[in-house]
């Protein structure tokens, strides 16, 4: 192996890039004395060629170096410059890429976005950037693919999905940089990818992530609340759902919060559907780290910038103030909330009486969730036990009340 620090210099251009970048270890094979070990490098989400060694430090160096090599040679993301210092010693056999590693490289290619895919289509729009539904070449997959202008806090929302893998959050890919953002002319149609201007920053921030529905769960419920108000009472199908996506959400902020964060926005709007029904939550631009509240934090946690309407009261906040939009969102799969002095009234736990004389369990839970002191407000796991068995005594009064009826 040649003296080359080939780690150093991928973490380089890693940090230069802005790329997220780790080693995997893929295994060792063959007795002690003479065992090989390999590892991957995995940047952005992709793993490239394996390295092996005699060791793991060795293996680690040739994964990085393989690494290195595949990201000279694959299509960039944008213009690009780097510099690799001249190498003092190199094997004979590799001095034929000498001049590959001490020359000034050079990439103009296209845009990563149109070059892996294509059937691209926007979804959304808003003041956090653009999300499109694209099919990845290779693959043969659908992705939604957002897009927002990079700032080093944008970052935060991809570290934190990288770092979260349940059934009920939108599943995190890979990321990218690129020096333009993708152009649609919603008149004509047509994309391209183009650089971006000098009154705009210079890098924006690609972020695949899993194709959720387009339909949320703020359009479900404006759905049902359309239906007739005592036809709505009686629809066990609506409480049996409701029960079941509330049960989801629940499961899906317990594990951001078990990896002590906080999502700070929950809302029907941000609560989305997979393709095979399943809730999914989305929309981490705001989570932030759940830690101690000294007085510097403190103050960096006051006025948070999430939907006025589902934000808890308190102005320093932990991972309660899910729990507060939690219980308002509950409320409304089961009930219509038709004014926003009806919604302040469920804030101030002040529950319609009809809602608890036909809701009574339910009533219980949610009271428990919006209390102002968020002290008194249960975690996500105690709550995901009431849930579950709240579920199951009525599935048990489903059945006896079929089985009374073939009697």
């Amino acid at each position: 192996m040649d003296s080359a620090n080939y780690v150093a210099r991928l973490n380089e251009y890693a940090q230069k890039e802005r790329l997220l970048l780790k080693y995997e270890e893929v295994g060792s094979v063959g007795p002690d004395h003479i065992k090989t070990f390999s590892l991957k490098a995995v940047v952005n989400g992709k793993a490239y060629p394996e390295g092996v060694g005699k060791n793991k430090k060795e293996a680690k160096q040739n994964a990085a170096k393989n690494a290195l090599q595949c990201l000279l040679e694959e299509p960039s993301v944008s213009v690009r410059t780097f510099y690799f210092p001249a190498l003092k010693e190199v094997k004979e056999e590799d001095s034929n890429h000498d001049s590959y590693f001490q020359c000034l490289i050079i990439l103009i290619t296209l845009s990563r976005f149109t070059a892996d895919y294509d059937s691209i289509e926007r979804l959304d729009k808003g003041s956090f950037g653009r999300v499109f539904k694209a099919k990845h070449k290779l693959e043969d997959k659908y992705y939604a693919v957002k897009i927002v202008h990079y700032r080093e806090k944008t970052l935060q929302e991809v570290k934190v999905l990288s770092d979260l893998n349940h059934c009920n959050i939108v599943r995190y890919h890979s990321c990218w940089l690129e020096d333009g953002t993708y152009q649609w002319d919603t008149s004509t149609g047509s994309s391209s990818a183009s650089q971006s201007s000098t009154d705009q920053p210079s890098k924006f921030l690609y972020i695949q992530m899993e194709l959720c529905e387009i339909k949320t769960l703020r359009v479900w419920i404006d759905e049902k609340n359309i239906q007739n108000h005592k036809k709505s009472l009686r629809d066990f199908k609506r409480r049996e759902e409701s029960l079941n996506f509330a049960l989801q959400m629940i499961s899906g902020v317990e594990h951001i919060h078990s990896r002590k964060l906080i999502h700070r926005d929950l809302k029907p709007a941000n609560i989305m559907f997979s393709r095979n029904g399943t809730v999914k939550i989305g929309d981490f631009g705001l989570v932030t780290s759940e830690i101690e509240d000294d007085a510097e934090n403190q103050k960096e946690r006051r006025g948070y910038k999430g939907t006025p309407s589902y934000m808890a009261p308190e102005q320093l906040y932990d991972r309660k103030v899910d729990i507060f939009a939690l219980g308002l969102i509950f409320f409304e799969l089961l009930w219509n909330i038709p004014t926003l002095n009806d919604k302040n009234e469920v804030r101030n736990q002040e529950l319609p009486q009809g809602f608890i004389y036909h809701f009574s369990r339910e009533s219980q839970m949610i009271n428990s969730m919006l209390c102002s002191n968020p002290e008194e407000r249960p975690e996500a796991s105690k709550i995901k036990i009431n849930l579950e068995e709240h579920i199951h005594s009525l599935a048990e009064l489903k059945t006896k009340q079929r089985d009374s009826k073939t009697i």
